[in-house]
């Protein structure tokens, strides 16, 4: 308690009176997509064949799992067809399809009733997929981004409407909706159908023949829509015109964003003998093209040739691929004369943006701010427990990555997905992480898809796999099992400046990793795929404290209350390394939500930094410039 104690304290003394400015423009998280379920009540759902059960059984087992574990704050619906009427006559039959939930957010009553409603259905009428398409499409109203997840076993018994022309009559329209479909015990005959609805709506098909994979399947789906990169931070507004009138940044993380092509500027104080982390975290709804830099430096203000500030520490990262987040980092040296001191120990920091252009959409940036010295050596922190099984499904961000250890994780995942998860590693210790896919042999490719894996170490900056220098295993048409292996990377505590050689990946602390179907085929988006992820953490962990690089001693970085580091509220090591934070955020939670424990029959899964090469460390500058 009394070193926790300290540590906050020590935050309060580099908090002075003037800290990060406000704004009320920072950009929020987006708005979650409406979703409406639309299940299959037909007689055909009384089949038993569903892995030892009725199909419907199987269905009231997948649906009540997404109800219970659906965020509050998701509009979710819900929609059956074939549950009231089981006589013969097609008029009638054909028009049996009710809105048994209205599209709205999940609290603890709606949760309640819509479990009771669910345990209720029979199964006892026809299929009539294009009406209520029709109806589901009314269901979800006219604004905002909305999608329908259709779960059938079989062909629609109504046409007309055809399913895929009512699918492209919505399309038409020009509305923000499309259609998943899960195509449950499905014969080939009827899977034309389903999956022609998907394309036609920019959704995505996948097959399901037992409760376990319907489930994993659904939950993917929801999974996708309702945790998307989730950029957290207090707001901060840097300034576009230079350090002069930046606001000031203490320890912790802050959330900004890019606008136009404009870089953006912080000041923070340092003493010589302290050591400062910065890292930087670019967030984009779609991609980035082949080409985007991120850039993070700092030091005493118009000390280089074109008046920026690298004399502490520049770092940055290019995307090579399709990727929607760009993340780099770095730290100082330790001081005793290895650095330029600034006028009143304030120095600035810039992230340097070449993502955005002139009319672009406004960007998130998320900004983590940490400092180290001798004061922060005796912080204590505790280890994150780690997770297994159903409980290893990634998180959506660097604050929410699910804590894994030592193991083989496996899980279905959505060709498009981008969770992380975190390994956290001492001195002495050897990561190894080896990921693998299974492509089924329709799996529809291109000449530039590839399987990729990203390591992040503590300071959120990426590298190469492996020696080949590539982040991504190229498919070039293969399908089957396809397996990458990153690493090993030895954590030698020496974390400075002078660990460049390794790129940054000798530092204890927190690592991330991902791992993703890269620059899928338009029609591969959503497909789901069975993943494996292998953590092999081996060598033996050296204790001990001290200040800096060069002294065996690997120096523990205070990252402020309001940085949040996934279920860990300081996001330590154990060896009292911290890979980024303290105290708890709406990020933090996140990860333990009840979505963040949604129960896939496996666990790991996507990432998203992509198709790398050689020129991507080609590029990488270190140090002054």
């Amino acid at each position: 308690m009394l070193a926790a104690f300290s540590v906050l304290m020590l935050g309060a003394l580099l908090s002075p009176a003037a800290t990060a400015s406000a704004s009320p423009t920072a950009p929020e998280a987006p708005e979650p997509a409406r979703i409406d379920l639309v299940l299959d009540l037909s007689g055909s759902m009384n089949e038993n064949d569903a892995g030892g059960q009725t199909r419907l059984a199987a269905a009231k087992q997948a649906v009540t799992r997404i109800i219970d574990t659906a965020p509050e704050h998701a509009p979710l619906g819900l929609r059956v067809y074939g549950a009231t009427y089981p006589g013969q006559d097609k008029k009638q039959g054909c028009a049996d399809t009710q809105q048994v939930l209205p599209v709205a957010a999940m609290d603890q009553a709606a949760r309640a009733e819509a479990k009771k409603r669910v345990a209720g259905f029979t199964a006892v009428g026809f299929t009539p997929i294009g009406v209520s398409l029709r109806e589901a499409a009314k269901d979800l109203g006219t604004s905002g981004k909305r999608r329908i997840i259709l779960v059938s076993d079989g062909e629609d018994t109504c046409a007309p409407p055809p399913p895929c022309e009512v699918a492209r009559e919505l399309k038409a329209q020009g509305i923000d909706l499309a259609v998943d479909v899960v195509g449950f015990r499905t014969p080939s005959s009827a899977r034309a159908e389903l999956k022609c609805i998907a394309d036609v709506t920019d959704g995505s098909y996948a097959d399901a023949d037992d409760a376990d994979s319907l489930t994993a399947n659904l939950g993917t789906l929801f999974r996708k829509e309702w945790r998307t990169y989730h950029a957290t931070g207090k707001p901060v507004e840097g300034s576009r015109g230079g350090c002069q009138d930046a606001p000031l940044v203490s320890p912790g993380q802050y959330l900004d964003k890019f606008t136009g092509g404009r870089d953006l500027y912080y000041k923070v104080k340092k003493r010589p003998d302290q050591r400062l982390q910065v890292s930087a975290t670019a967030v984009a709804e779609e991609g980035y093209s082949r080409g985007s830099i991120i850039t993070v430096a700092a030091g005493p203000a118009g000390t280089s040739g074109d008046g920026k500030p690298y004399a502490w520490l520049r770092e940055f990262s290019q995307s090579m691929g399709w990727a929607n987040v760009i993340s780099t980092g770095g730290r100082s040296e330790t001081g005793s004369g290895n650095e330029s001191p600034a006028p009143d120990d304030t120095g600035c920091i810039v992230v340097e943006n070449q993502i955005t252009k002139s009319g672009d959409k406004p960007m998130p940036v998320e900004l983590l701010v940490g400092i180290a010295d001798k004061s922060t050596q005796q912080a204590g922190a505790r280890t994150p427990q780690t997770r297994t099984g159903a409980d290893a499904e990634g998180g959506f961000s660097f604050n929410s990555a699910t804590p894994i250890g030592p193991g083989t994780h496996r899980q279905s995942i959505a060709v498009g997905e981008a969770p992380f998860w975190r390994v956290d590693l001492k001195a002495g210790q050897k990561l190894t992480v080896k990921a693998g896919v299974d492509l089924p042999d329709d799996f529809p490719n291109s000449v530039v898809t590839g399987w990729g894996v990203t390591i992040y170490n503590a300071m959120r900056e990426s590298t190469q796999c492996n020696e080949d220098h590539r982040v991504t295993e190229l498919l070039a048409g293969r399908t089957g099992h396809i397996e990458r292996v990153c690493g090993p990377w030895d954590i030698t505590e020496k974390g400075g400046a002078s660990s460049s050689a390794s790129k940054g990946y000798d530092v204890p602390g927190t690592y991330y990793i991902q791992a993703q179907i890269a620059e899928p085929n338009d029609k591969a988006k959503g497909i789901v795929v069975p993943i494996s992820l292998t953590v092999d953490v081996s060598g033996t962990p050296r204790s001990g404290s001290g200040s800096g690089s060069g002294s065996g001693n690997s120096p523990v970085f205070f990252f402020g209350d309001n940085a949040a580091q996934g279920p860990s509220q300081s996001g330590a090591n154990g060896n009292g390394e911290q890979g980024g934070t303290g105290g708890t955020t709406a990020a933090a939670k996140d990860d333990d939500s009840p979505l963040g424990k949604l129960a896939l029959p496996f666990g790991i899964g996507a990432g998203v930094l992509l198709l790398g090469g050689i020129a991507f460390y080609a590029l990488r500058r270190r140090g002054a410039a």
